[in-house]
Formats: C-alpha cells, structure tokens, sequence
C-alpha cells in the first residue's frame, strides 16, 4: 500500500482489528518513524494515533464537501477513544492546530456532556483549562462549537 499518497488528505481508515477511523492523516517516512518512534517502518498519523501499514486494512480517500463535510458521521472513533483516554488525549488533539480535528472533538465532548455524570469527560475545572489554554484556530466552525461546550461546563 502506498501510504505517501494519502498525506494531507482527508481519509476513512479501516484497521484490521475493525475499528474505523476518519480525519486528516499526515505520512511519515520510514526514518521519521524510526527517529521518533521506534519503528523502520512508514506510517500515516492522526492526532494521538499512529497506523503502520500492517495496522490497516482500509483507506479511502473522502469527498470534500464544506468545511467538515465529507465525513460519514459527527465524529468518529478518533475522537470517541481520545476523549475516554482523557486530558492528556484531549490535549493533543487541541493542540494539533487542525480545524477539523478540534472541531470533531468538540462535537464529541459536547455529546458527552449532554449524557451527564456518567460522560467519561475529566471534571468540569480540568475541562475547562484544557478548553481555554490551546491556540484556538481562526475558524468559526470551532469558536462557535467551543462556545457551545464553554456555555456548557458552565451550567
């Protein structure tokens, strides 16, 4: 599989163990990854997650079509096991600097907010820093989605 040809691109990503994740993924050469992560092989990257290419049993590029479209749902598994890891998952992501990434999570974060105790979510004060402390991107898709879920921490 040629990884190279997907970098910067948009995609649908199919592991082999079945889980499904989408978003921008960047390539990393073979010595990027041994450099910095130990292993002589390429990868394609999401924030917080690394796919080698024995890990993938799919890819696909998807359609542009606005700003976040393209995607076959609000967010994705990227996004759902990000916010279960916690702060430190959330935290990278945010600070990926990409609209689309950020904008997901918040979706996300958002849902799991409105589920209530139980979301899964770090506490309400943690949250908040986390929310309040990376460089928001000038995007108005994501400063109204981080207005949304502010608004919301705060009730």
């Amino acid at each position: 599989m040629d990884l190279k040809k997907y970098d910067g691109r948009r995609v649908r990503l199919e592991t082999v163990d079945g889980d499904v994740f989408e978003g921008i993924v960047t390539h990393n050469s073979r010595d990027y990854t041994f450099h910095e992560y130990g292993a002589f092989e390429e990868s394609l990257q999401m924030p917080f997650f690394l796919f080698y290419g024995e890990d993938i049993k799919s890819i696909d590029v998807l359609p542009d079509g606005g700003p976040y479209g393209g995607y076959t749902g609000r967010y994705s598994r990227l996004e759902e096991i990000v916010v279960s890891e916690g702060a430190d998952g959330i935290e990278e992501v945010l600070w990926s600097e990409e609209p689309e990434h950020i904008y997901r999570l918040l979706l996300c974060i958002g849902d799991r907010l409105a589920r209530g105790k139980d979301s899964g979510l770090p506490g309400p004060e943690k949250l908040k820093e986390l929310l309040t402390s990376f460089p928001v991107p000038d995007d108005e898709a994501v400063k109204r989605q981080l207005d949304t879920v502010l608004a919301a921490i705060s009730c």
